[in-house]
């Protein structure tokens, strides 16, 4: 399980519900050898702790982007410089408008700016917000651009509805990643 070996991965976190499943992304990344640098956004730490991200990447996780620079955390040019792909999972319809929209109010919407290379994108939303016309032009903005997306799931969803829009199986997003840096 080592096909990821010094390949360096930029894990966004946003919030959603979802948020919690980046602890089993990043072991799952960390498994397969990838040095993983997540960075959340203010709401995503509100449904998980950036310390149980810290803990199980095994760096610093950043936040504030105005806060770069102190207790290590890297810049947001040099987390795009350095980084093999962009991983944001889950994204949700605010983040994947400021991407398509070019808007950078935060570290993660600022290091989406400068990156230059692959972007794996893992919508999870109300089913709702997914198909609304306006999410479906951004998703259509962003893959013209060239990311991938690993489509949401279907099943009940935490706001009681049953559909589309719970992240993908960690699984499926892990495979997507190794089609990509393998």
């Amino acid at each position: 399980m080592s096909q990821l070996v010094g390949k360096r991965i930029t894990l966004g976190v946003t919030g959603s519900i979802a948020a919690y499943k980046a602890a089993d992304l990043i072991s799952q990344l960390v498994k397969y050898g990838a040095e993983v640098q997540v960075v959340m956004t203010q709401g995503a730490t509100q449904f998980i702790s950036p310390l149980t991200l810290q803990v199980l990447s095994r760096r610093p996780v950043s936040v504030n982007l105005w806060e770069e620079g102190k207790n290590s955390q890297p810049s947001h040019i040099e987390l795009a410089d350095s980084s093999d792909l962009l991983l944001v999972a889950p994204i949700t319809a605010h983040v994947m408008a400021e991407f398509a929209h070019g808007l950078a109010p935060d570290l993660l919407t600022s290091v989406y700016l400068a990156t230059r290379g692959p972007v794996l994108l893992c919508p999870a939303m109300n089913g709702k917000m997914y198909e609304h016309a306006a999410t479906q032009a951004n998703l259509k903005t962003l893959r013209a651009r060239g990311h991938a997306i690993v489509e949401p799931a279907e099943g009940m969803l935490a706001c009681g509805y049953e559909g589309l829009g719970k992240l993908a199986p960690v699984d499926e997003i892990v495979s997507r990643v190794l089609s990509i840096l393998g």
